[in-house]
């Protein structure tokens, strides 16, 4: 593997496998020496289903909501948000300040180079949902994370966020059809657009016939060349009915096919979802009123109803492809 640092609003460092896909990571051991560069003989392990990661787990599930609800979450925020969620090596962010080793992208000359009061609200938020009943089944669904070990600092890296695009060959090259998927960061409305990647499709008019759309996994700012082709969207609009199956096709890490663990699904007349709390258009896929948690399953489809003249669809997938203790 390789592990590089990265320090935006993507990820704290990357790290790429042997199977040449740069994916978004993080170090949870933030008293010991970074190590980067090529590495030989990294051991993978999985934190699904493990009591002393649940808190991680959970935390790293609602990430990308978080990050959508609020574009000022820094990478720097969710390191440390990391550290303070694991008990080994402990770690409290109020006395950052005696840590020696702590790395100078967070904390430098007397100064956190970060929101403190932030990362405290949202250790706290993941503490108390933790402790609501109703989130019992998700926590105890959630696939987990894959911890890479080293000769440096232990990382993580998670399941891949995926979108579905309408792609088209031009001089031999895979690029998006921006005649029907637009990226968030643009503004198909005038002043809406997000600091996200992902794609919103349509419109669609039916009878539409079955339409087949690629779907990408950790393919950041909507640039396919840093993406992983992992499967097809099929999509069918008729009547007043949209039905969308997700089919994944490829082969991950592992030697087998990607897999499905989440999938959200939006519908509707305007490009986006709308908040359910304050209205506001949202990419956050919590918000995009169809969901599902799977347990690595290869295909999966959706039946909406009720809807009317011409749409726009979301389809978004947290996708497994080299967690080691897949199928």
């Amino acid at each position: 593997m390789e592990i590089k640092k990265k320090d935006n609003q993507d990820s704290f460092l990357t790290v790429r496998l042997n199977d040449g896909v740069e994916r978004e990571a993080w170090c949870i051991e933030w008293n010991e020496e970074e190590a980067f560069g090529i590495q030989n003989g990294a051991r993978l392990y999985s934190t699904a289903g493990h009591e002393s990661w649940k808190k991680l787990n959970y935390f790293m599930s609602i990430k990308d909501d978080l990050r959508a609800s609020d574009p000022k979450l820094t990478a720097r925020e969710i390191q440390v948000i990391i550290w303070s969620l694991i008990d080994n090596p402990p770690f409290d962010v109020d006395k950052i300040s005696e840590y020696e080793e702590i790395d100078p992208r967070i904390y430098k000359d007397g100064s956190a180079l970060f929101d403190v009061q932030k990362v405290k609200d949202i250790v706290s938020l993941v503490e108390s949902d933790l402790a609501l009943a109703k989130n019992k089944k998700k926590n105890n669904s959630n696939p987990g994370l894959t911890v890479i070990e080293n000769d440096g600092q232990t990382i993580i890296t998670m399941n891949e966020t995926a979108y579905a695009v309408k792609t088209q060959i031009v001089n031999g090259q895979t690029i998006v059809d921006n005649s029907s998927s637009r990226c968030f960061d643009e503004e198909i409305l005038p002043g809406v657009s997000f600091n996200r990647w992902g794609w919103t499709n349509g419109p669609l008019s039916g009878p539409s016939g079955d339409l087949t759309y690629d779907i990408y996994a950790g393919a950041g700012q909507c640039d396919l060349d840093k993406g992983t082709r992992v499967g097809e969207l099929i999509v069918n609009y008729s009547s007043g009915t949209l039905t969308v199956t997700y089919k994944m096709t490829e082969t991950g890490f592992t030697g087998n096919r990607y897999t499905l663990t989440e999938t959200h699904l939006y519908a509707g007349s305007d490009p986006y979802a709308s908040n359910k709390g304050s209205g506001k258009f949202t990419v956050a896929p919590g918000q995009y009123g169809n969901q599902e948690n799977h347990h690595d399953v290869t295909e999966y489809t959706y039946e909406i109803n009720g809807l009317s003249g011409d749409i726009y669809f979301i389809a978004h997938a947290v996708v497994n492809g080299f967690n080691p203790d897949a199928d």
